[in-house]
C-alpha cells in the first residue's frame, strides 16, 4: 500500500470527468416534463406569521400550484443534531432567520416561478431581531423557540437556564487556580470571528420524482452526509426512510455546507404534489441567505505565563451564535473550546462553551469544526504574550509546544505523531526567520 501511494501522482478517480465537462451535476441533469421549483422565504429575520396570501401568485400563467404548510400540516421538524427546523412556516408561528420557508412555488418555467414567487403577500408581526448572541443571552431577551424545553434540557447543565442557550460544555484540567497563582504575568484578551460562508462554485440544486404507484420518492442532489440527510428527510415528511432514495450526484465542493439538508425536503413536497419530475436551483444570494455559515465565536483568554516563558494556566469563555436553528452547533462550539490551547502544553485548564440562539443564518460545519475559530485566538494570545515577555514568538511557541506523553485540555495523551516542534523548525528555516530556537 506505501509502495503504491506514497510519494507518487495519483489520478484523481473523478478528475478527468469534472475538467472534460463530463461530470453530472444536479443541475446538469434532464427530465422530460420537469417542473420549476422557488421558495418563498420570510419576509423578517423575527416575526410571527399573521397570514399569507397567494392568490395574485396563483394566477401568474404557467404556475401550476403553491404549496403552503396547510397543504401538509403534519410535517415534522428536521435537523442535523437537534430537530427544531421547520420545513415550512405554519400561520401564528415564528420565522426565525431570513431563510426560512413560507411557500413552495412549482411552475411550467423558472421565470413563472420567480413572477408568482415575488406575488405571494405575507402578513407579519414583527419582533426583536437578536442578531448579537450576548444580548441573546440577557434574561430579558425574547425567546426565539418557544418550544426549547422538549430538547434543550438534554444537553444543558442544569444551573443554565434554557432561552437561547441551546447548549453548555465544561472542561476541567489540572488546578487552573493554582496555575495562576503560580504564574508571573496573565494575560485576558477578547478575541471575535465572524460569519464565513463556504461559497461552493456549486450552488444547492436538485430534481425529485415521485412514484405514486409504488409511493417512492427519489431525489438527485449533491449530499455529503448521504444516509444522515435520507434519514432526516424520511422522518420530515413522514415517509419509510426505505421509500426514500438519495441519488449522489457530482459535488461541486461542499466544506461543510451540504451535510445540512437544503433542497431535499421541497423537492420531496413539490414532486409528490404534482407527481411530476421538479427542479430547484439555488442563486447563489439564496443559497447566502438560506444555508449554513461558519460559527462566529466570541472567545475569551486569559493565560497564565512565567517569566521564563511557560505557560501555567489557561481559562477560556467560548460563546458561540449558532442562529435560528441548531444544525451542527452543539458538536462545533464544544470541539472547539477543546482546542482552545491549540498544540501547547498547558497543566491547568479551564473551560466553558454556550451554543446560542440568534435571529442570524445557522452556523454548521465548514473545515475544521470550530478548531480554525480557536486558532485564530489561541496563536494571537501567543503572539501577544511573547511581545508582553519579550521573547521570539517561535521561541515561545517552540518551549511551549506539545511532544510525546503531552496531554491535551480534555486529558487525551499524545503517544505518536506529534510533529508540533518539527513543524516550528521547518516553518523557522523556510521563512529565514532571524530568530533562533532553543531547543
Amino acid at each position: 500500500m506505501v509502495d503504491r501511494y506514497v510519494g507518487k501522482n495519483i489520478l484523481k478517480v473523478d478528475a478527468k470527468d469534472k475538467v472534460t465537462g463530463k461530470a453530472n451535476y444536479p443541475s446538469d441533469l434532464k427530465f422530460k416534463d420537469f417542473l420549476h421549483v422557488k421558495v418563498k422565504r420570510a419576509t423578517y429575520p423575527h416575526a410571527i406569521l399573521k397570514g399569507i396570501d397567494i392568490k395574485k401568485a396563483l394566477q401568474v400563467d404557467g404556475v401550476v400550484d403553491i404549496i403552503t404548510e396547510k397543504d401538509y400540516p403534519n410535517l415534522n421538524k428536521f435537523g442535523l443534531i437537534i430537530k427544531d427546523q421547520p420545513a415550512l412556516i405554519k400561520v401564528g408561528e415564528k420565522m426565525r432567520f431570513m431563510g426560512d420557508a413560507l411557500a413552495i412555488v412549482v411552475a411550467e418555467t423558472k421565470e413563472a416561478a420567480l413572477k408568482a414567487r415575488d406575488l405571494i403577500e405575507v402578513e407579519i408581526e414583527k419582533l426583536e431581531v437578536l442578531s448579537n448572541p450576548h444580548r441573546a443571552m440577557e434574561k430579558d431577551a425574547p425567546q426565539i423557540h418557544e418550544d426549547v424545553d422538549e430538547y434543550c434540557t438534554e444537553y444543558l447543565s442544569p444551573k443554565v437556564p434554557c432561552q437561547n442557550i441551546l447548549v453548555d460544555h465544561h472542561l476541567e484540567k489540572g488546578d487552573v487556580d493554582q496555575g495562576f497563582k503560580e504564574a508571573d504575568f496573565i494575560i485576558e484578551n477578547e478575541y471575535q470571528t465572524q460569519h464565513i460562508d463556504q461559497l461552493p462554485l456549486q450552488n444547492e440544486s436538485g430534481y425529485a420524482l415521485y412514484d405514486n404507484k409504488k409511493d417512492e420518492l427519489k431525489i438527485w442532489a449533491a449530499h455529503q452526509w448521504l444516509h444522515d440527510t435520507q434519514a432526516d428527510v424520511a422522518q420530515a415528511i413522514n415517509m419509510p426512510k426505505e421509500k426514500v432514495r438519495l441519488i449522489q450526484t457530482a459535488i461541486g465542493g461542499a466544506f461543510g455546507k451540504k451535510e445540512d439538508v437544503s433542497v431535499q425536503i421541497h423537492l420531496a413536497l413539490a414532486a409528490m404534489h404534482t407527481n411530476r419530475p421538479v427542479k430547484l436551483v439555488y442563486t447563489r444570494e439564496e443559497s447566502m441567505i438560506s444555508q449554513s455559515k461558519r460559527h462566529p465565536l466570541t472567545i475569551k483568554a486569559k493565560t497564565g505565563v512565567t517569566k521564563d516563558g511557560y505557560l501555567t494556566a489557561w481559562e477560556v469563555e467560548v460563546i458561540g451564535d449558532t442562529g435560528a436553528y441548531a444544525s451542527s452547533g452543539p458538536a462545533v462550539v464544544h470541539k472547539g473550546m477543546y482546542h482552545c490551547t491549540g498544540p501547547y502544553n498547558v497543566p491547568n485548564v479551564r473551560g466553558v462553551s454556550y451554543a446560542v440562539y440568534t435571529n442570524n443564518t445557522y452556523g454548521g460545519a465548514m473545515r475544521g469544526f470550530g478548531t480554525t475559530q480557536m486558532a485564530f485566538a489561541y496563536e494571537s494570545q501567543m503572539d501577544i504574550i511573547a511581545h508582553e515577555l519579550n521573547i521570539d514568538p517561535a521561541q515561545f511557541r517552540y518551549q511551549n509546544a506539545y511532544d510525546i506523553d503531552s496531554t491535551t485540555p480534555n486529558g487525551q495523551k499524545l503517544t505518536k505523531s506529534v510533529n508540533t516542534k518539527r513543524t516550528i523548525e521547518a516553518a523557522v528555516e523556510l521563512s529565514n526567520w532571524e530568530g533562533e530556537i532553543n531547543k
